[in-house]
């Protein structure tokens, strides 16, 4: 048998939230009632804060009595731990709203990096929206990858945070008229979780736009913020990651009449076939959207259009990843045709470790194709948002450029020498230089 969802039977049980902690080998559970089944969200912020919600009948239960109340989802909650322990995770959090039909996780890899930094938010990463049916256990994996990742790509970007992703669960968001109540809720999830965030897939910067204008001032990234989208500069990360790799490789940055393929042309990929495009190389692309594709053929004039199976097969120079993540496993691997991997995708390795990541980063070195992890060059978003949060009010693309030169292009010089003199993967060589900054023995 199967059993239930964890979701189902917290809510089931008239709870609301569950924080599921690691220390070393074990696990501490708790679940709580932390709100009346009554509280108007669309008050967050305004009649209360994150630490006054309305609860008239609060419930605490600990380990012990908490897993004998989650019994019903057991199988879950012991694949959950699971999944927290190849990973490295120290902390899962439920809040889950019956109500509103909203279940956020917050999935904890690190906060080594934010503690003590001086701000609200100790920890940064996405948040990222899934359809209200899909299988609550393939959203947890993609949070707790996404969650791992963000730890590495903020100690490579230099920022004091450490990771985490935010996964909800739920119908789109309104923002015409605003959703104020799971708005609302949103921002009390986010807050709770000491939590600077921006949207990814299923949030709109318009979403991150009304949230931070009502709400909350720990999301970043949206289209009325100083920077704006945080695509622009994610881009540009790749693009100067890109250059050196063909600087490194062929002799020269000059990427002119050569072949990328770009998968997705959404809020990075677009403006990352934009730099291609410049630079003078030829595109075959494919989205699962027409509307996109349609747009970037008129913006950037003639591409080759291919189905979304194909792309990733394509004879190319550059394949570049900039839609879901976890697209090469060892099949799709040994069907790939370039000779380099760069794109803003997060999580491009179907894998669930650092070890399998590495044993996958092997499988592409054996073909012949350069490839570093993601996070050592798709991390100018988050020096963006960090640098809107530190200055709000005179936030600057200027300021960050320094180090976005030295962090993506710099330093993908600098792993793939390392690799050529070790004969190790650039994969292996950019988790043990973050490793000790985050006390990972």
């Amino acid at each position: 048998m199967r059993g239930r969802e964890i979701n189902e039977a917290v809510i089931r049980r008239g709870l609301t939230t569950l924080e599921l902690l690691r220390a070393g080998a074990s696990f501490r559970l708790s679940l709580r009632r932390e709100w009346d089944e009554g509280v108007d969200f669309a008050g967050y912020a305004r009649d209360f804060s994150v630490d006054q919600v309305p609860c008239a009948d609060p419930i605490a239960l600990g380990d012990e009595e908490a897993r004998g109340v989650l019994a019903e989802a057991a199988p879950a909650l012991g694949r959950l731990e699971s999944l927290m322990r190849a990973g490295g995770h120290e902390m899962v959090v439920l809040r889950a709203h019956a109500g509103l039909g909203v279940r956020a996780w917050l999935h904890v890899h690190s906060s080594v990096l934010g503690r003590n930094n001086g701000y609200h938010a100790i920890r940064a990463g996405g948040i990222r929206r899934h359809e209200p049916g899909e299988r609550e256990e393939a959203v947890l994996v993609d949070g707790l990858n996404l969650g791992r990742a963000m730890s590495f790509k903020n100690a490579a970007a230099e920022i004091p945070f450490g990771g985490c992703k935010m996964t909800v669960q739920s119908a789109p968001v309104a923002l015409a008229p605003p959703d104020e109540p799971r708005l609302g809720f949103l921002a009390y999830c986010i807050d709770a979780g000491h939590f600077m965030t921006g949207p990814d897939m299923g949030f709109s910067p318009q979403l991150a736009d009304v949230l931070r204008a009502r709400f909350t001032r720990n999301i970043l990234g949206g289209s009325r913020g100083a920077l704006g989208p945080t695509g622009a500069p994610t881009a540009l990360g790749c693009f100067l990651a890109i250059q050196e790799v063909a600087r490194w490789k062929w002799g020269s940055a000059d990427l002119g009449g050569r072949h990328a393929a770009v998968q997705g042309l959404g809020a990075v990929g677009l403006p990352l076939a934009r730099h291609l495009v410049e630079a003078g190389m030829r595109l075959t692309v494919a989205d699962t959207d027409p509307a996109r594709i349609a747009a970037a053929q008129s913006e950037l004039g003639a591409m080759e259009v291919v189905s979304p199976d194909r792309i990733l097969s394509i004879p190319c120079d550059l394949l570049s990843p900039c839609a879901i993540g976890g697209v090469l496993d060892e099949a799709s691997i040994d069907a790939l045709r370039c000779e380099m991997i760069y794109g803003s995708a997060n999580n491009q390795l179907r894998a669930f470790s650092e070890e399998e990541e590495k044993r996958l980063a092997e499988r592409i070195a054996a073909r012949g194709i350069v490839y570093q992890p993601d996070w050592t060059h798709n991390t100018a978003g988050v020096m963006a948002g960090f640098e809107e949060y530190a200055h709000p009010d005179d936030a600057s693309l200027e300021r960050i450029l320094p180090r976005l030169e030295r962090v993506c292009r710099d330093g993908t010089r600098s792993l793939l020498e390392e690799a050529a003199r070790t004969g190790r993967t650039p994969t292996a060589i950019a988790y043990e230089r973050v490793r000790e900054r985050l006390r990972i023995p």
